[in-house]
């Protein structure tokens, strides 16, 4: 039986597979805090901004959770992404490419919402799948 802590993580990314960013309000504290902080801006807008955009950017945007671990008020993920690129990412403009990209998150959960995330994602896996050019500096 899943805690409410889990729960709470597991409607984070229900919102990202979905779309319905209502979930967002239930799955997060209204002072949340995303560390490194979201480019989209602070708190739940932030958040439902960058699902707006991921799902701009991922056409058939799906996302599976692989491994979930709770313990106390803390719970981590390690979740799978996989949809067909069709958007500007990384300054590359759509591609048509199947992508997948694996995160993994620790979220602090308090009275059964999340109050603060640690994010890390495979960017540099992203951005070889898409087709960024890398060159070695001098």
């Amino acid at each position: 039986m899943p805690t409410d802590n889990e729960i709470a993580a597991r409607r984070f990314y229900q919102a990202l597979a979905t779309g319905d960013t209502a979930l967002v309000d239930e799955a997060l504290a209204a002072d949340w805090e995303a560390v490194p902080a979201l480019r989209t801006g602070p708190g739940a807008d932030g958040w439902k901004k960058s699902i707006d955009h991921l799902r701009s950017v991922f056409s058939g945007l799906t996302v599976t959770i692989e491994h979930v671990v709770a313990s106390g008020d803390m719970v981590a993920v390690r979740a799978v992404g996989r949809g067909v690129h069709v958007g500007e990412l990384l300054g590359v403009e759509g591609t048509g490419r199947e992508v997948e990209f694996r995160a993994s998150d620790f979220h602090q959960v308090v009275d059964g919402r999340i109050v603060r995330t640690w994010h890390l994602e495979d960017h540099f896996g992203i951005a070889v799948q898409i087709g960024c050019e890398f060159t070695r500096g001098a």
